[in-house]
């Protein structure tokens, strides 16, 4: 990662949340590796940057709907750029 301050912003996130904008955090369900759960959430760990923001931002819009309940797209909808840019940062360097 070239910033350390939107890895720090990202770690944040997918460990704890944001709870102020009611963003859980993509721990709970993605596992603190980022290994996820087969056939329930997906894998994330060293998925590439572009990749997971496209995701991110694709749920955001609407675009992408393959989530039960909307649990991805009503998340997604509550996270700026930024963030989205800061969880994929962190999630690339997941192991």
């Amino acid at each position: 990662a070239h910033d350390p301050a939107l890895v720090k912003l990202g770690q944040s996130i997918y460990r704890g949340g944001i709870m102020a904008k009611g963003v859980p955090a993509c721990a709970s369900c993605h596992l603190p590796n980022g290994a996820g759960i087969p056939a329930l959430f997906p894998r994330l760990s060293g998925q590439y940057p572009e990749y997971t923001a496209a995701q991110l931002k694709a749920f955001r819009a609407g675009e992408r709907a393959n989530d039960p309940n909307k649990m991805m797209r009503l998340t997604a909808a509550k996270l700026s750029d930024r963030e989205i840019s800061a969880l994929a940062e962190y999630i690339a360097g997941l192991r």
